[in-house]
């Protein structure tokens, strides 16, 4: 993979990614990044973001739970799903996307 702001290979490494939740930083062990040895560019791959964003929202309902604004993890998932379904369904109406598959990844921040 080639660095699209140097033009330099891109190395695959690993390095852990951290993000504050909740004023709780959430720390991800080794994710796989491209890094850039010219400029430092990191580039995250798709599965990477999806597993962060994975572990970030256990973590949000985890905090959730603990501070009591949701009972049932499963009957609140259900409910964020339905909601997403709704709001893609909307955006294609809007002409935003063209279809459900357009829709753009989401990370839980």
């Amino acid at each position: 993979m080639k660095c699209k702001y140097c033009g330099r290979e891109m190395i695959k490494t690993k390095t852990p990614f951290k993000r504050p939740v909740k004023g709780e930083m959430l720390v991800v062990p080794d994710v796989e990044v491209y890094s850039c040895p010219g400029c430092g560019a990191v580039y995250f791959p798709e599965e990477t973001i999806r597993h962060a964003g994975r572990k970030i929202g256990e973590k949000l309902l985890q905090v959730a739970k603990e501070r009591g604004r949701i009972k049932d993890e499963k009957e609140y998932l259900r409910k964020l799903q339905e909601q997403k379904q709704i709001d893609i369904e909307e955006a294609i109406r809007r002409g935003d996307i063209k279809k459900k598959e357009d829709a753009p990844l989401k990370i839980f921040t």
